[in-house]
């Protein structure tokens, strides 16, 4: 080929090219479909009329662009474009849009070269090459691009949709003209995960992706049907029941956000049967979510189950009230809050309990005996022990409020 394409020669080509070109557009769209199987799977009406169209109309910007010497511009690629984005609508992906395009410039070339018998002909068809390569560098991006485009546009309102119909169920109101709109199903109910990021994990953190990408993706990720809304301290995810009823893949998106974001992470986990209670589980998802955090939890999944004694401590009433009335003879007296609570964390192991607080034993014993005085009550007697296990628990849960 020689450096410089011969004009003669391109334009003989050019008047050649266009004289078969409704033939080269059928070896094209044969060489498409049986070398591009995605696109065998389109609808007939799609591979009767559309694909025949859209192989010419490439075929003929391809020919105007020989003849001006140029690669196409960008309102040029506009019907082009349009197939793009019904394709990215469609859910092909994009690296098999694009592969049609070097598929049928292929057939196109092939179809041509078969006719190419002479000298004349060949130099012809070589002189044309560095066109087929300028038209490709310029349909493939402008292609990907609006590709592209669409496809976020698809998602993000893909992802708002499901944002508006978490909110309205988790706020009561009327979700299902929202939901039929978007094709989005209620029916079976729903799994109630409400998140929490609580605290850097260990000295200074360490997670280094964007809190509300990594959660966008994780979100993807756990379910392509959950329905979410979140920020940066957390936030309500709703995953349809049926799907998977264990809390496997729950509690693996819990400590992949906190991993990710390197954040403390506790959610709490509650069943809806019906798109009407989803907002009493969310509230109880939520408050177990919040329970773990002012109790220190480690990063997890927690539920009713784990969290019930803590969970009933947390309500107002005249038990608590009596509880938190029971150390209040011991206020301003660390040392004894310290001795009870050593005691209760090692399972009433006054060895133990002795070390952990690098006492002597009969320090320990000592101490203890003076909260039975102080108090009335004896933690060495079982009884007395879980009224004091109940009293220290609501008054972490007091003092974090």
């Amino acid at each position: 080929m020689t450096a410089r394409p011969n004009p003669e020669a391109v334009e003989e080509f050019s008047e050649h090219f266009r004289a078969l070109l409704p033939e080269v557009a059928r070896d094209m769209l044969t060489g498409v479909l049986q070398t591009v199987p995605d696109y065998r799977e389109l609808p007939a009406e799609l591979i009767g009329v559309e694909l025949p169209r859209a192989a010419e109309a490439n075929l003929r910007l391809f020919l105007n662009s020989l003849i001006e010497g140029r690669p196409p511009h960008g309102d040029e690629l506009a019907e082009l474009v349009e197939v793009a984005v019904r394709r990215a609508r469609a859910g092909v992906p994009i690296d098999t849009v694009l592969s049609v395009y070097h598929h049928g410039a292929i057939a196109a070339w092939n179809s041509m070269a078969a006719g190419a018998v002479t000298p004349e002909q060949r130099e012809q068809l070589l002189a044309a090459v560095p066109f087929v390569l300028g038209y490709l560098g310029a349909v493939t991006p402008g292609v990907a691009g609006a590709y592209l485009r669409e496809r976020q546009d698809l998602h993000w309102e893909q992802r708002e949709a499901k944002r508006a119909v978490a909110h309205a169920l988790l706020h009561g109101k009327p979700v299902d003209l929202l939901a039929e709109r978007f094709g989005i199903a209620l029916d079976g109910g729903f799994q109630v995960l409400v998140f929490r990021f609580v605290e850097p994990e260990g000295p200074s953190g360490g997670g280094s992706r964007p809190v509300l990408r990594l959660t966008h993706s994780e979100v993807d990720a756990l379910s392509p049907r959950a329905l979410s809304i979140f920020d940066r301290t957390g936030g309500v995810v709703l995953l349809p029941a049926g799907e998977d009823e264990s809390t496997t893949k729950p509690a693996g998106f819990v400590t992949r956000l906190a991993t990710g974001a390197g954040v403390r992470t506790v959610a709490g986990l509650a069943s809806a049967t019906t798109a009407a209670e989803v907002g009493a589980a969310a509230e109880e998802a939520g408050e177990i979510a919040r329970l773990a955090g002012q109790l220190k939890r480690p990063t997890g999944l927690y539920r009713m189950a784990d969290l019930a004694l803590q969970y009933q401590l947390a309500r107002p009433g005249p038990a608590r009230t009596w509880l938190l009335s029971l150390l209040t003879p011991l206020e301003g007296q660390p040392h004894l809050l310290d001795a009870l609570r050593a005691l209760i964390d090692h399972g009433y192991n006054r060895q133990d309990a002795a070390a952990a607080l690098v006492v002597h034993r009969n320090t320990l014993n000592y101490r203890l005996h003076r909260i039975a005085t102080l108090t009335g009550y004896d933690p060495s007697r079982p009884e007395h022990a879980q009224l004091f296990a109940a009293a220290l628990t609501a008054h972490a849960l007091m003092d974090s409020n």
